[in-house]
């Protein structure tokens, strides 16, 4: 009987794009055994032949010699046949079944072996772009289709010559069966275009982008998922001008830094935070700036905190931007306007950024899908996620249950994901964005297309938010009318609870979700909820009490109008001095105040991201800024008017120009007091039980600011603003511990789970998560899953598996 074996097993995880194959092959033939392996719809079928015990050896020790992003999630026995001989160990030609399960691969940075080799004058790779082997380079955002091979990218238009197709097929090199594999030869190449559309006749474009970004330009430069619009960091001038052309006044500019060197001379850096910037996959982190940095304009970098949001080169065209040149830091943004997805193709960025770039850096290797750059900060210790885009997604997350249908989840209105759920695994994809355009709508329907193409899914059912008039749920309600199957309504808040549960396995929880807006059950606005989730329902035992939205959403960026709701609510008459403090005409709040009494277009809202918004306009917070002002007569370009609430036109400045603006300017506020070691002053609220909830009634607060505020206003007025903002925080906490004791009173749970994007907040969730672990209750806060609206469609997929 023949002592020789072949056995056939089947391995899930992130195992392709990721050079598994290869290292699977090499391993193979250093330990003496024949057989193959062969990509199989996102799965990998290995063929392993020799003797049985040095097999069962090898399957052991597989784990230990992956290469460096492989994951092994699974490893299925399948079959076993004696065998007279031994074959040569070889890589087969991917094959494409019915049983389709696949794992889209992320983008990678760069990796050492690849950096080295683009700045070593002596290598054939020297300053090229679009270097990459399998441990690095562009995954997701090249794939026509699954499985991952080179004929099913976008790089199939680049056939490789002599000597990549050596690399390739040599398995002792790195770039064995690297699929996105290229040189200056026979890969993609840069042009520079000015604004007019003419191309540069320049040898070097890269070099001529340098000299121009050195020299005060704009530059909009295509990279891995997308066009980022860079400038020189420390240059004011080009820091106002990218701002008046974007008109983005306000919200911060992420920055490249050249090294960690140079983060470290900038910024507060802990551990955690280093090891998230130097991973494979390089997010932007948010980070402190330290004190005394002169030179470094953050007043404008960043207005309304004092944190740089700081990413390092992830791409061999960025690192390339810094060699041998006397750039430290680059602004990098989104590549878009107000409101708008990044561009990634190079007509679509002359037509959307010639009014914004003075040149454009172009490249002819197609980008499919667009991809933004991750988002991440410190919280409660760990990093958490705050968008989930290039480097994590769509990296599936493995359930400990199965789903019984395949669900397409269509995400929520703003920060918009979407998801598909089969099997053990939910695939969310990267980050979308605020469906405020059609450019971003029509980008949801392609990633909607895309998704279930890649993963050859059919789906069988929709989710979609509660909200009738989200572009996904109008989308998700036409595919499925389309499609001729089922779809479900999931309620936003409950959502938001089932993805931070999901994130850590929980099945049982008391919720507090803390957000700005989202349709209730009742037709109201919620967003200070208790809620009891457990399987697929859930119980909403308190929450603040609702207070009119006077304007609808247009209160969100002009929140005077939320503190006339707010005092008038209290029965407080605003005198004409209050009036003029924030902005607003008698004619003004006679007329908001007829909106609240007679509810014509001001929807009743619970969301303590309203209570943000109009405790900060009370500090006169949305008047404060650290920014210089723009004096346009000196720029070259006008602004680019893309939104009605465009800073530049409003006649006065108590507007807020992004999306929670007021709550971070009050937490930034609040960080001023806790370093100054300001004691703050504990400011009134009122409990009501009324139908078996609790509500926070916020009256005898807004009572308690109105009387000019003669009684809090006394002394340095800068220090009386960032005590109140601390008092403001704190108060804020002790209402959620009131609704948490009332919960915990009628329902029996130790896991309390806090979502929602209020909880972004650092200072708010510290000081809770400290309260809650202080009763010895279990909290879970998001980590991989963003709290904000980003998490959303995971939640969808939860709940609705748990639907009959």
């Amino acid at each position: 009987m023949s002592s020789l074996f072949r056995k056939i097993f089947e391995i899930e995880g992130i195992v392709q794009g990721v050079g598994f194959r290869p290292a699977i092959y090499c391993f193979a033939v250093d330990s003496g055994l024949g057989g193959w392996i062969r990509n199989c719809s996102g799965k990998v079928l290995l063929c392993i032949e020799g003797k049985g015990k040095r097999i069962d050896t090898f399957i052991e020790a597989l784990p230990a010699k992956l290469p460096l992003h492989a994951r092994i999630d699974n490893i299925q026995f399948v079959s076993c046949a004696s065998i007279s001989i031994i074959s040569e160990f070889r890589i087969l030609e991917s094959e494409r079944d019915s049983d389709f399960k696949a794992s889209i691969p992320a983008d990678i940075a760069i990796c050492a072996d690849c950096e080295k080799e683009i700045i070593n004058s002596l290598d054939r790779r020297y300053k090229y772009p679009f270097t990459t082997c399998v441990n690095c380079g562009p995954r997701y955002t090249v794939i026509n289709a699954m499985p991952y091979d080179r004929c099913r990218t976008t790089l199939v238009n680049f056939p490789l010559c002599l000597g990549c197709e050596k690399e390739y097929g040599d398995p002792k090199n790195r770039r064995f069966h690297a699929e996105s594999i290229a040189c200056s030869v026979c890969g993609p190449r840069l042009f520079l275009l000015d604004s007019d559309g003419n191309e540069s006749k320049c040898d070097d474009p890269l070099n001529m982008t340098i000299d121009e970004i050195v020299n005060g330009k704009i530059v909009a430069i295509r990279g891995i998922g997308g066009f980022l619009l860079a400038i020189n960091a420390f240059n004011r001038k080009a820091i106002h001008c990218l701002r008046k052309r974007k008109t983005r006044p306000h919200k911060p500019f992420a920055v490249m830094a050249k090294d960690m060197s140079i983060v470290r001379k900038y910024c507060n850096v802990n551990e955690v935070e280093t090891k998230a910037l130097k991973s494979f996959s390089a997010p932007i982190v948010i980070l402190d700036v330290k004190n005394g940095i002169d030179n470094l304009p953050i007043d404008l970098l960043s207005p309304d905190t004092n944190t740089l949001g700081v990413m390092l080169p992830y791409s061999p065209l960025h690192k390339l931007l810094f060699y041998k040149t006397g750039l430290d830091l680059l602004v990098m943004t989104s590549g878009n306007k107000g409101g708008e997805p990044i561009c990634i193709k190079n007509e679509e960025a002359f037509e959307r950024l010639n009014n914004i770039a003075d040149y454009i850096l172009c490249h002819n290797r197609e980008i499919n899908l667009r991809n933004d750059d991750s988002l991440c900060t410190m919280q409660d210790g760990n990093m958490q996620i705050w968008r989930r885009a290039r480097g994590f997604a769509p990296e599936p997350m493995k359930t400990n249950f199965r789903f019984k249908r395949t669900v397409l989840c269509m995400g929520a209105e703003l920060k918009n994901c979407i998801a598909l759920a089969y099997d053990h695994e939910i695939v969310v994809s990267p980050h979308i964005g605020d469906l405020e355009t059609p450019e971003a709508v029509d980008s949801l329907k392609l990633v909607v297309k895309c998704f279930p193409d890649f993963l050859k899914k059919r789906t069988e059912i929709i989710a979609v938010d509660l909200h009738p008039d989200m572009h996904s749920t109008r989308l998700g309600l036409e595919l499925a009318k389309k499609m001729d199957i089922p779809i479900v309504k999931v309620q936003h808040h409950h959502a938001h609870a089932a993805s931070c549960m999901a994130e850590h396995g929980v099945k049982k929880a008391l919720a507090l979700v803390f957000d700005g807006t989202g349709l209730g059950t009742d037709g109201a606005i919620w967003g200070a909820e208790a809620l009891y989730i457990k399987g697929g329902d859930f119980s909403r035992l308190a929450t603040f009490k609702p207070v009119p939205l006077p304007g609808g959403d247009t209160a969100v960026y002009y929140p005077a109008r939320q503190l006339v709701a707010r005092f008038h609510a209290a029965g407080i008459k605003m005198t004409e001095k209050m009036l003029a403090n924030y902005g607003m005409t008698a004619e003004e709040y006679k007329i908001w105040r007829i909106q609240c009494d007679r509810g014509i277009n001001a929807p009743l809202t619970h969301a303590a991201g309203r209570l943000f918004d109009a405790f900060s306009i009370w500090l006169g917070l949305s008047s404060l800024t650290r920014q210089e002002p723009i004096d346009f007569s000196k720029l070259d370009r006008k602004p680019c008017l893309q939104s009605n609430h465009n800073p530049f036109c409003n006649k006065d400045r108590f507007a807020y120009t992004y999306e929670g603006q007021g709550a971070i300017r009050l937490e930034a506020e609040a960080k001023r007091a806790l370093n100054k070691g300001l004691k703050p002053l504990s400011l009134p609220f009122n409990v009501i039980e009324k139908n078996k909830m609790l509500y926070i009634d916020w009256d005898g607060l807004f009572l308690f600011l109105s009387d000019e505020n003669k009684k809090i206003l006394n002394g340095d007025k800068h220090q009386v603003i960032s005590t109140m903002a601390l008092s403001f925080h704190k108060t804020v906490v002790a209402a959620a511990i009131k609704m948490l004791d009332y919960s915990l009173s009628k329902i029996t749970t130790e896991n309390i789970v806090l979502s929602g994007g209020v909880f972004m907040n650092k200072i708010l969730t510290d000081f809770l998560v400290e309260e809650i672990k202080n009763k010895g209750l279990n909290v879970y806060i998001h980590r991989e899953i963003p709290p904000n609206d980003g998490g959303i469609s995971l939640g969808q997929a939860v709940i609705c598996n748990k639907q009959p």
